[in-house]
């Protein structure tokens, strides 16, 4: 699942719920931040941390129409072939007599879609994107162009209190030919077998090169019990609704459902890893569920720690056991520890977006450019037309110094994703960066017009000010900023580093190096403008972990107010 992070956003309005979902007791409805900084540094936690430069909406974003930059740069460049072995999965349709198990088949086929995503050389397109297709009317050669892959999985369920009925079939989208099609008619009882089944005769009719025991190691789900695996399924489902719908409390949901799944297999190993997951997301205030509960924190770091060390314990996969130990390195602030875990995991599953994405932002946090570059040619290659990819090597080029790679990059994102409103925020950003001032600013109408949240609407207008000497326009946005964001680290630090007050964003962080907790600051240490040597303290845990003394790239297009008079 990928990160929340990414994808919500804490509005101003709160999170607004979109249909009835049964709450406990220590759900509340406020989403604030902390007002001590060090009390919010002490909170974070390190998986998916992506402070507010990085986060996307809540919820389906408008896609205005506005003009492309020129691909100057790429447009001699034929598009990029599909992987011959690139598949993405489409949310299956519910066919049940009631219409009561949606939340069935969106989990059903997202564990497809992990389960096939551990084949190495299969290359499996993210949820996030092929999800988009639900309900839709598209046909398969249309969604297969536009996700840049050359098969297509769908199918649908049919349940009722007795019988199962799935059918899948696996359509070559060059030709519409049906590689493999089946239809299972069982009780519920061999779902596990259902779901099984369909991983595996998909990589074989895809000829990928796994023998039958690392098939039957890649599809397995963790557990034999039908009750914990249903279960877990309505875990994933609440997770897929609340990242498409920004329903904050249907993620409280899938907390549940993964409590229930434990309950009935206590050694269920990846129902642990969600629920790790869960309490690493609550505590992280870059994150829209931090602040949703009223656990107190100690509380909340007790039960990740709980879970996660289960997760290792009962995992028998060893890819996966390196996936956990990255993410339990991450909270402990060991950030090079966490890269040699998410390394040996990638070593085993090279297609997996999620760690492809951990990797490129523990390889910044580390100022580890050479090894930042290598990945994001890599990852870029392997994935074109992956939004989730794209965006973070677009955003970690910049530390990179290579203006021609962020150029080229950003070009090819637009035009392999030219729907893709947050690869317009990111390349909007990169353009700036590198000087292509016209290009960046023709990406603001699209941008401005967006379900982007305010603030994050706002930063796209102080930068397009900024970089076109508006001074006047800058200032007055960067000044409502300060006044209404005065308990956002992030957004306070940012509009500092635009005024050309360097000394002053330093100075705001320099109480998290005191405190000894270098969560935070890891988080900050992935941009290129960040400068880790004011912080002694923070430097030497760098520097134990593998880290460099790397020197900042100063944003180029910050506003260069006058001094005022005397």
């Amino acid at each position: 699942m990928l990160l929340f992070a990414w994808a919500f956003e804490i509005t101003p309005e709160g999170v607004k719920k979109t249909r009835d979902v049964e709450l406990d007791e220590s759900i509340t409805g406020s989403t604030g931040r902390k007002n001590d900084f060090i009390i919010i540094a002490a909170l974070v936690v390190a998986l998916g941390y992506f402070i507010w430069e990085s986060r996307e909406p809540v919820g389906p974003v408008s896609q205005p129409v506005a003009e492309t930059p020129n691909v100057a740069v790429t447009e001699s460049v034929p598009p990029p072939i599909a992987n011959s072995r690139s598949i993405a999965v489409l949310p299956f349709d519910d066919m049940s007599p009631d219409g009561d198990q949606e939340w069935f088949a969106d989990g059903l086929a997202e564990e497809i879609l992990n389960a096939l995503a551990r084949t190495p050389d299969l290359l499996v397109f993210a949820r996030k994107s092929s999800f988009i297709y639900k309900g839709s009317n598209e046909d398969v050669p249309t969604i297969a162009a536009a996700l840049g892959v050359q098969h297509i999985l769908e199918g649908s369920v049919r349940r009722s209190a007795n019988r199962l009925r799935v059918t899948a079939q696996l359509i070559r989208a060059s030709d519409g030919f049906h590689l493999w099609s089946q239809s299972y008619d069982r009780t519920p009882d061999d779902m596990i077998e259902i779901q099984e089944n369909v991983a595996i005769e998909i990589a074989k009719a895809l000829q990928t090169a796994m023998d039958p025991e690392a098939l039957a190691e890649m599809v397995s789900v963790g557990t034999r019990s039908i009750p914990a695996y249903e279960a877990y399924l309505q875990g994933i489902a609440y997770g897929i609704d609340s990242e498409t719908t920004g329903d904050i409390y249907e993620y409280t949901g899938a907390r549940d459902a993964y409590e229930r799944a434990i309950e009935l297999d206590p050694e269920f190993a990846q129902a642990h890893w969600q629920l790790a997951f869960f309490w690493s997301e609550l505590m992280n205030p870059s994150s829209f569920a931090f602040g949703i509960l009223e656990t107190p924190m100690d509380e909340m770091r007790t039960m990740f720690v709980d879970s996660i060390q289960n997760a290792i314990r009962y995992e028998n996969v060893p890819a996966s056991r390196a996936k956990y130990r990255s993410l339990q390195a991450e909270f402990n602030g060991r950030p090079g520890q966490a890269l040699r875990f998410t390394t040996e995991y990638l070593s085993h599953r090279p297609n997996d977006h999620e760690s492809q994405v951990n990797m490129m932002n523990l390889q910044g946090q580390l100022g580890l450019v050479d090894e930042l570059k290598a990945s994001i040619l890599d990852f870029v290659e392997r994935s074109p037309h992956n939004s989730f990819v794209n965006d973070a090597a677009l955003l970690r080029s910049l530390n990179t110094g290579d203006d021609e790679l962020t150029r080229e990059i950003a070009y090819n994102a637009l035009r392999n994703i030219p729907d893709g409103i947050f690869v317009k925020y990111q390349a909007h950003r990169a353009l700036l960066w590198v000087g292509d001032i016209d290009g960046a600013s023709r990406l603001v109408p699209a941008l401005r017009n967006s379900d982007y949240d305010e603030s994050i609407r706002d930063s796209i207008e102080i930068r397009q000010a900024c970089a076109d000497n508006r001074l006047e326009h800058a200032a007055a946005l960067i000044a409502d900023v300060q006044s209404t964001s005065e308990q956002d680290l992030w957004m306070q630090w940012f509009v500092l580093h635009m005024s050309d007050r360097q000394d002053e964003a330093v100075e705001l962080l320099r109480p998290l190096d005191n405190t000894g907790d270098f969560t935070a600051l890891y988080a900050f240490a992935s941009y290129a403008y960040f400068d880790p040597r004011p912080y002694p303290n923070f430097m030497a845990h760098r520097l134990s972990e593998g880290g460099i003394s790397s020197v900042p790239i100063e944003i180029p297009y910050r506003c260069k107010f006058p001094e005022p008079d005397t």
